[in-house]
């Protein structure tokens, strides 16, 4: 996308289109919501046709004012609130533009034919007049730079036509409608330009969305990786201290309990030794899924916690809980049969699991969380010392840690 954005910052000035796929976003991101815009603008076109029936009066006189005021009120006026009721709604900008064209048009034709039966002292004063509607209609109107050239190309031709047709212009009075037919064109130059700079602040806007999506992206991609664990794709030892720090917090305040399960593979390095580092990433990788699919089923936090060590963050559990899942851990990671040819017997892999609990406290707040780590560690060790694959609760010594659940 960078690319095509700076493709289109750096178009030549009589490319007005973007590529492709910009100038189809452009076109749907700046579409009019509405055409009460235009519509506003009709309807004072209405009124200043109204008022302008005092100018046919002067002109005219009584007795001929019958005619423009004819074509006004029943031509001019119907057309232009037909075009009014065309916008209701979301209209597209062809449908915007053959309202503004048509109104134009029709007023056009009118005020020619007014020039035509106006006294000779008044014809110029009309056929400027009739030069003066597409030029405001088209300044107006935000018309696209392609319908401006349909828009004022038509009225160009529409005013060329009415003057030679009506015989408003001849070999000694064409001065004034040969200079007052180019001020139909000026609204393409303006509707160039207009167009351009809403291009070129769409760009430069869509440039800097698209940098900020990026950088969001690339902090979210940073923060996958400061909290997420490479190998095994579970949470790391930081997002897991974190959020036992976030626990234990809300903990002490709630006078609720938190418990940690510390979890080692049995044996890991005679794994190693004997299969080899590749061998031994594919078992750490399917320990993690075992143990993160029973961790998510009781809404804890599965963490590698460093090397062939894991750990489950339980929030609002109690010694029951922890142990219940540390030995549901325990079992999966049996269940999956991990094969373990490091073993003399040729086994498969095992863990042993170490459970604390506690129940916050406020004079605990500052270092409970690393005392709760300890007696969690306390009894890992004592399932290794007493067998391996098994799961422990803290011991006497350890519970004495904490204050009791």
């Amino acid at each position: 996308m960078q690319s095509l954005i700076d493709r289109g910052l750096n178009r030549p000035w009589y490319r007005l289109r973007l590529p492709d796929a910009l100038e189809a976003r452009y076109r749907a991101e700046t579409a009019p919501e509405s055409g009460r815009f235009v519509q506003s603008w009709l309807a004072v076109f209405i009124l200043f046709n109204v008022l302008s029936l005092k100018a046919d009066l002067d002109a005219f006189g009584v007795e001929r004012v019958i005619v423009p005021m004819a074509l006004t009120l029943g031509v001019v006026v119907p057309v232009t609130l037909a075009a009014i009721l065309s916008l209701r709604g979301r209209p597209s900008p062809l449908r915007l533009t053959l309202a503004a064209l048509v109104t134009a048009l029709v007023d056009m034709a009118v005020v020619l034919t007014s020039a035509r039966l106006a006294p000779p002292e008044h014809t110029d004063t009309y056929l400027i007049l009739a030069t003066l509607i597409p030029l405001v209609v088209g300044l107006i109107a935000p018309l696209p730079f392609r319908h401006s050239l349909w828009f004022c190309g038509s009225s160009f031709v529409l005013y060329l036509c009415g003057v030679v047709g009506l015989g408003l212009a001849g070999p000694t009075n064409n001065g004034v409608p040969l200079l007052v037919a180019s001020l139909i064109l000026v609204p393409i130059k303006l509707s160039y330009s207009r167009e351009w700079e809403a291009k070129l602040r769409f760009l430069l806007g869509l440039r800097e969305r698209e940098q900020a999506e990026e950088l969001a992206l690339a902090n979210r991609r940073l923060t996958t990786l400061a909290q997420t664990d490479s190998l095994t794709g579970m949470a790391n030892r930081r997002l897991f201290v974190e959020r036992l720090a976030t626990a234990w917090a809300e903990a002490c305040l709630m006078r609720s309990s938190v418990a940690v399960i510390l979890i080692d593979i049995d044996h890991f390095k005679a794994l190693n030794d004997t299969a080899g580092h590749a061998e031994g990433d594919r078992c750490l990788m399917r320990v993690a899924a075992a143990l993160r699919a029973v961790s998510e089923a009781a809404g804890g936090l599965a963490a590698r916690y460093g090397g062939e060590e894991f750990a489950i963050l339980l929030p609002r559990a109690g010694d029951d809980e922890a142990l219940a899942l540390a030995e549901a851990a325990r079992r999966a990671v049996a269940d999956a049969a991990i094969p373990h040819p490091g073993l003399p017997d040729g086994g498969l892999l095992t863990v042993s699991v170490g459970v604390a609990a506690a129940c916050g406290a406020a004079a605990d707040r500052e270092d409970g969380t690393d005392r709760l780590l300890k007696a969690a560690d306390v009894a890992l060790y004592a399932a290794k010392r007493n067998g391996r694959d098994r799961v422990e609760g803290a011991p006497p010594g350890g519970a004495a840690v904490l204050p009791a659940a």
